[in-house]
């Protein structure tokens, strides 16, 4: 270039995204993996919430046709990475823990990026030269081709997996109510929608910050003390309660709503509850239960369940069970 020879790199780092010649995106993978990697001990250590979602979001759109392999990868270090937040185990399950957390599917979050960005430059035709390259629209305007995509046909499999053909391909699966949104918030909170983009599920409720916070998250998802959770996971031989002589599962259930050694505190835990909202009177043991566990919690006022969730654990705390 200008009579300047040019040296050829296998790889090069451009504003934090690391392009190959294969543009297979090992690289970038190997990279974003080793930077996570690097805060772990750190964060192990404070114990404190670190933002981990922008370094795996960056970028992601452009690599968004990995192999299996670097899928596995990037989905590992993000469970790993909920496993610290939470204080908790390998024993909990990946999708649970994600949506507890509010995390979305890797392949789902990168999909709606990907999604978003290219109605972006569709909506505002900018760069003009990309919009007049790739949003032709086909030639149809009745039916399900309205709104859709001329799609472009590569013979090299590297170019058709990349960015812009795989998001016309994309794009065509979209409702014709999406494609058509002309507001790009509009479309914004349609894609939202379809994809379940969603916040921390208890956000400003469960904290994870002390030992209790971590015992109530093993009670919610059967991976605590009680010994029809270890049995489940084949720890000891037995599911029977230990600590009553009812002879029946040490469940979550016999634990909060049937256990004869926890009687006096389970009389205070009702009482309580039930005077918290006027919904709460008269409630079965299986309601009650669902309220305990969180299954109910979208359908309540967040303060209401935050105090109800103090005395779920004062009543773990006087019970003595797990400390």
């Amino acid at each position: 270039m200008d009579n300047i020879l040019l040296e050829r790199v296998p790889s090069y780092k451009q504003l934090g995204l690391c392009i190959d010649e294969n543009l297979n995106w090992e690289n970038h993978i190997n990279y974003t993996i080793t930077k996570i990697n690097k805060i772990l001990h750190m964060f192990k250590l404070l114990r404190k919430r670190i933002e981990i979602a922008s370094i795996i979001d960056y970028c992601c759109m452009f690599y968004c046709n990995p192999t299996q392999k670097n899928i596995k990868r990037i989905t590992r270090i993000i469970y790993h990475c909920a496993i610290i937040v939470v204080k908790g185990n390998r024993f909990l399950s990946e999708n649970k823990l994600l949506q507890e957390l509010g995390w979305n599917d890797f392949l789902q979050k990168t999909s709606y990026l990907s999604l978003t960005m290219f109605a972006k430059i569709k909506l505002t035709q900018n760069p003009k030269i990309i919009y007049e390259h790739f949003f032709i629209n086909v030639p149809a305007n009745i039916g399900r081709n309205v709104g859709k995509l001329k799609i472009i046909f590569s013979k090299k499999n590297k170019f058709y997996n990349s960015f812009y053909l795989k998001m016309i391909r994309l794009w065509n699966t979209l409702p014709t109510n999406i494609r058509q949104e002309e507001n790009y918030s509009d479309f914004l909170d349609q894609m939202h929608q379809k994809y379940k983009i969603h916040e921390y599920k208890h956000k400003n409720l469960f904290h994870y910050d002390t030992e209790i916070d971590n015992i109530y998250l093993k009670l919610r998802y059967h991976c605590s003390k009680l010994n029809a959770d270890q049995f489940k996971l084949n720890f000891i031989p037995d599911c029977k309660c230990t600590q009553c002589n009812k002879n029946k599962q040490e469940t979550i259930h016999h634990y909060f709503m049937d256990c004869s050694k926890y009687d006096q505190q389970r009389k205070i835990l009702k009482q309580i509850i039930s005077n918290l909202h006027i919904s709460f009177k008269n409630l079965t043991n299986r309601q009650l239960v669902q309220i305990i566990t969180g299954h109910t919690m979208q359908n309540m006022e967040q303060q209401i369940y935050k105090n109800a969730y103090q005395f779920i654990k004062l009543y773990i705390v006087t019970t003595g069970r797990f400390i």
